[in-house]
């Protein structure tokens, strides 16, 4: 055995590790030579290879290391027998650190509570994401009201393995009854979520239009509302220290008129009045109308004989 030398490492995508061996002999006589493969956290590999009948020897070894190869310095040390005079051949690569891949992304979408401030300018869309290292991961998302565009945001996340970005999407007012849904792509993942925008029945104006005493009380009242989902109607009615009330609900309209009455007793000076209101509570507020009955008058006096 004259000579062994071992060429350089390749690795390729698929995690196939090969190199050329090339052995020099000082005759034809039987030699084996023995490869061995390394690699942190794998079991590596041994090859036996016998050669006979020549004075040099060309051979291509392979080992499949799988994708578990990258970021990993691979070893490759042939020895033989008879021994190399120059002892065991060795050459090694470091294999490039493995691109940062996503492993999990979760997209949810949240509404702010109708009665808060923020409740018509910003929905949030919450991102999780999980990678299988620290490197870049880039981030866009893409929301939508309905299938008209409505903005998007990007991020660039590194240094960590799990993730957890709020991406808020103001507008100028909530888009009841619309469909709002946000696109998210990371590393090569996609995932999407959507929400209905729900809001409460809107009253826009309660008025009295016409109230009145007589037998009992009467009153034309008015609902103006901004969409036909149901609103309740109340109407007070009060004469003196007693109370009467009735209740309405109004529904698949915008606009209500509506006459109800009280059989309140009203005696001769008696203070009236009605209060409307509506649930949920009308932009102008209750409306009330007052009045009075007539005084009474005094009865008159006999004459004495």
């Amino acid at each position: 055995m004259l000579a062994a030398d071992v060429g350089a490492i390749r690795v390729n995508g698929r995690g196939l590790a090969s190199a050329t061996v090339a052995l020099r002999t000082s005759g034809a006589g039987p030699v084996v030579a023995t490869a061995t493969w390394r690699a942190a956290g794998t079991a590596g590999r041994t090859q036996r290879v016998p050669l006979s009948g020549s004075t040099r020897y060309t051979r291509t070894l392979t080992w499949a290391m799988g994708e578990r190869a990258c970021g990993r310095t691979v070893t490759l040390t042939v020895t033989t027998a008879p021994a190399s005079p120059g002892g065991p051949a060795r050459a090694s690569l470091a294999v490039p650190p493995c691109p940062t891949r996503v492993t999990g992304l979760d997209v949810r979408l949240a509404l702010p509570e109708t009665g808060r401030r923020t409740a018509a300018t910003a929905p949030t869309a919450t991102v999780r994401v999980t990678t299988s290292g620290t490197g870049e991961i880039p981030v866009r998302a893409w929301f939508a009201v309905g299938d008209r565009p409505a903005g998007t945001r990007d991020v660039t996340l590194s240094g960590r393995r799990s993730y957890t970005e709020r991406f808020a999407f103001p507008l100028r007012s909530r888009p009841c009854g619309s469909l709002l849904s946000v696109r998210v792509t990371a590393g090569g993942r996609a995932d999407s979520a959507r929400a209905r925008v729900t809001c409460p029945p809107q009253v826009t104006r309660v008025a009295i239009v016409e109230a009145a005493a007589g037998h009992g009380i009467g009153a034309q009242v008015r609902v103006t509302t901004a969409d036909t989902r149901p609103v309740r109607l109340t109407v007070r009615f009060a004469a003196g220290r007693r109370v009467d009330t009735r209740t309405v609900t109004l529904s698949g309209e915008t606009s209500y008129s509506r006459a109800l009455s009280s059989p309140l007793r009203l005696p001769c000076g008696t203070r009236w009045s009605v209060t409307a209101l509506t649930a949920p509570a009308a932009a102008n507020g209750p409306d009330r109308r007052t009045g009075s009955t007539p005084a009474c008058r005094d009865t008159p006096r006999e004459n004495p004989p």
